[in-house]
């Protein structure tokens, strides 16, 4: 087995480009490590305080610090693992030439490579998960059966929207720009800062644009309110178009993930918008990883962090990548969510 060390597969890792998944890259573009497993983080609520007004004898009057209170959270561990055999590297890998002088330590460089990977993929996907969590229900379910693992972490998030059956925007008397307006102003009111990305499920897309109120503001082409100009960005995202008076761009999304009991489900679920800022609505957090090498316990702080060892008595190699991540927003009140649709 070729002499890797931990760090010389961290710096391999880094040297690697990164999954790119659309809504952490949106919604969570930057990173930063920690040298604990826990993470604390501050959280201000900002008040438009006014200054008094002093009378002309008088030096000044005081006004108080605005508060903040601290959250702490333990970051979920994420470790994938693969398992590699002599006959994985004994053997030709499929698409290989029958006729293959390769050695068995080729073999091994090349699967370790391809395992890396796929470990990694795997734990970008959970990200993208985890940020999908926190922007549609504002809190993550840790959950591992097998362990008895069962840790809900919550960020308090409330700003959701449930359209009655009335204001479906299949109705022809509905609206849905109103509810956008309102939206809007409650996220500026709470936030102090205006959404500009409006994330539709594929589902309520056509809804929206065949709402005939929405279909009169796309045909006053004077004023060019709603502009609805379909574009593929890539292969699973699409661009719409754009409501001018809200400064909102419209996207969809299509992606999905294979959830914990084996089934697939869309990124964005269904019957949902969500309006928020396309610079970010938070950050990711990646806690201290431990783990035993040579009978010892090595820390490390990192994104991502490989183990490899082997079992000799299985006489089988093992590959370990370990990250503990945390997507936390800034401020739960700088977007929002509405469920369009019955049934969602």
């Amino acid at each position: 087995m070729p002499d890797y060390t931990t760090r010389e597969m961290m710096e391999a890792i880094d040297q690697t480009p990164p999954v790119r998944m659309f809504l952490q890259k949106t919604f969570f573009p930057m990173e930063r490590t920690h040298i604990s497993e826990k993470v604390e983080f501050d959280v201000r609520k900002g008040r438009r305080i006014m200054a008094p007004f002093v009378s002309p004898r008088k030096g000044g009057r005081v006004i108080t610090r605005q508060g903040f209170h601290t959250n702490q959270f333990t970051t979920p561990k994420i470790a994938p693992e693969r398992v590699l055999t002599i006959d994985d590297i004994t053997k030709r890998s499929i698409g290989e030439n029958i006729y293959s002088q390769r050695t068995p330590e080729e073999r091994e460089d090349e699967l370790l490579a391809k395992d890396m990977s796929d470990l990694e993929d795997a734990i970008a996907r959970r990200k993208e998960w985890m940020c999908r969590q926190i922007l549609f229900e504002g809190k993550i379910d840790v959950v591992d059966e097998d362990e008895g693992v069962d840790v809900q972490i919550d960020f308090g998030f409330d700003n959701i929207v449930v359209l009655g059956e009335d204001e479906l925007w299949t109705a022809a008397a509905v609206d849905p720009l109103i509810r956008f307006r309102e939206l809007r102003k409650r996220i500026i009111k709470n936030s102090g800062s205006a959404p500009d990305i409006a994330l539709f499920s594929s589902d309520i897309i056509e809804d929206f644009i065949k709402n005939q109120s929405v279909e009169r503001a796309m045909n006053l082409l004077k004023y060019k309110n709603i502009v609805i100009e379909p574009r593929v960005v890539d292969s699973a995202l699409t661009f719409y178009g754009r409501i001018a008076e809200l400064d909102l761009d419209i996207y969809t999304y299509d992606e999905w993930f294979v959830n914990d009991e084996g089934e697939e489900e869309p990124m964005i679920p269904a019957g949902t918008v969500l309006m928020g800022h396309s610079a970010g609505e938070g950050q990711i957090e990646y806690g201290l990883v431990a783990q035993m090498e040579d009978k010892k316990i090595q820390s490390y702080e990192g994104k991502l962090v490989p183990k490899r060892w082997v079992n000799e008595t299985d006489e089988v190699e093992m590959l370990r990548l370990t990250s503990r991540p945390l997507p936390r927003p800034f401020d739960v009140d700088s977007w929002a969510v509405i469920y369009a649709k019955k049934g969602a």
